[in-house]
């Protein structure tokens, strides 16, 4: 296997900062990283397709989704509006997701922000939609107030079309289960944000929210079956869409640094990769497009 970063930078304060970059997996364990030419906000690959969310041309605050190859080369080029915030492509290849800050820069205080969702076409590199536009229901009421806003997508395993996400109204925030095609999600959980699904399809890793201003968010697994919710050993405040190595551990950055834990709230933080972030975990035969 190997781990791409995306998000900030590799080598902090060098000409190598906010580069994409490749380190192999060995014994779980990351290898020294080898930074490629790409400069990426936020990254994410997945069987031989990747995302790099970018700063356009020219001195506009305009930004590009660009959809890569397995070797890491441009094939299609998407304009996004506003600041780079989550990306995620689908085990499968098939679908992309990148969320932008339409206004604010940071998750802390709902209502105080907006986000952009939307759904790729990685094959195409066109755009399927937006989240905004969905219909989702809560049980059996149609959700349509007008603060609705969705980030951190993440894409089951074995179906590509089933997604989950944050959607927030009303001061709260609710993990949602939804279908691309038939755009359409539902209210499945509350007080989650940035979900990620495990390998195997069982359980989402997410932020959260603590109420301590000290400890704002809290890095939990929640059981998709029994929705009974395990916080890890990370006890610090976590604002990033974690990521698993395999069924057992969770990546995720903090301090400038890419972090690991158990999934099962045992054990204690270990450093993975230093001076990294965001990290994306790929088999090494789908990332070289086999």
């Amino acid at each position: 296997m190997m781990t791409l970063e995306g998000e900030g930078s590799v080598r902090d304060g060098s000409r190598e900062e906010g580069r994409l970059a490749v380190a192999q997996l060995a014994g779980g364990r990351a290898t020294e990283p080898v930074i490629a030419s790409l400069r990426c906000d936020r990254a994410y690959m997945a069987a031989g397709r990747g995302l790099c969310v970018t700063a356009g041309p020219g001195a506009a605050a305009n930004h590009l989704a660009e959809v890569l190859g397995p070797d890491l080369k441009v094939q299609h080029t998407l304009p996004v509006e506003g600041s780079p915030s989550r990306a995620r492509v689908s085990p499968d290849g098939r679908y992309g997701a990148v969320t932008m800050f339409i206004t604010g820069q940071a998750y802390v205080n709902i209502g105080q922000f907006s986000t952009d969702t939307v759904l790729i076409d990685m094959k195409t590199g066109t755009k399927i939609g937006d989240l905004g536009n969905f219909t989702v229901f809560d049980h059996e009421r149609q959700v349509t107030a007008d603060d609705r806003t969705f980030w951190g997508v993440t894409f089951a395993p074995r179906n590509s079309d089933r997604f989950y996400a944050t959607m927030a109204t009303a001061g709260k925030t609710y993990l949602i289960q939804g279908s691309v095609s038939q755009a359409t999600a539902r209210v499945i959980h509350g007080n989650v944000e940035c979900p990620s699904i495990s390998p195997d399809g069982t359980r989402i890793a997410f932020k959260y929210r603590t109420g301590n201003r000290d400890h704002f968010w809290r890095l939990t697994v929640l059981d998709l079956r029994t929705m009974r919710e395990t916080p890890l050993a990370e006890t610090r405040s976590v604002d990033d869409q974690a990521e698993w190595l395999d069924d057992n551990h969770v990546l995720y950055g903090l301090g400038g640094n890419v972090l690991s834990v158990p999934a099962d709230g045992s054990g204690t933080p270990k450093l993975f990769l230093a001076g990294a972030s965001s990290p994306a975990a790929v088999h090494a035969a789908v990332a070289q497009g086999t």
